[in-house]
């Protein structure tokens, strides 16, 4: 008799058998001797629910940029931050010449006849 154990059929941790692998990937967590573990995919620790929000948040926001961004849909997420730069750069000093007293007959009239 041999001690030999096939490892190609079980699970690393505790020796279960993963003959019945088709009934675990579809339940999205499992129970391993007492503790519950999400499955391939899924995350449960709070700290990765956090980061999976806080990804979340910073992409909606960049989608958010880039809709105020001239031709920010148009180019990379990188691209797109070195134009919200200058653009936000290019606003100020459009703020700075309107609101100037000597520099406001300078800039483009934004009503006519005013």
């Amino acid at each position: 008799e041999s001690n030999i154990v096939d490892e190609s059929n079980t699970n690393w941790r505790d020796g279960q058998s993963l003959s019945n692998s088709s009934d675990d990937e579809k339940a999205s967590v499992t129970s391993v001797k007492g503790k519950t573990r999400a499955t391939k995919g899924t995350a449960t620790d709070p700290q990765s629910l956090y980061a999976r929000k806080r990804r979340e948040k910073i992409n909606e926001r960049l989608k958010t940029l880039q809709n105020l961004v001239p031709n920010g849909t148009k180019v990379d997420i990188s691209t797109m931050l070195e134009e919200a730069v200058h653009y936000v750069k290019f606003l100020q000093l459009q703020i700075k010449l309107l609101s100037s007293d000597d520099l406001w007959m300078y800039a483009p009239l934004a009503y006519n006849g005013l």
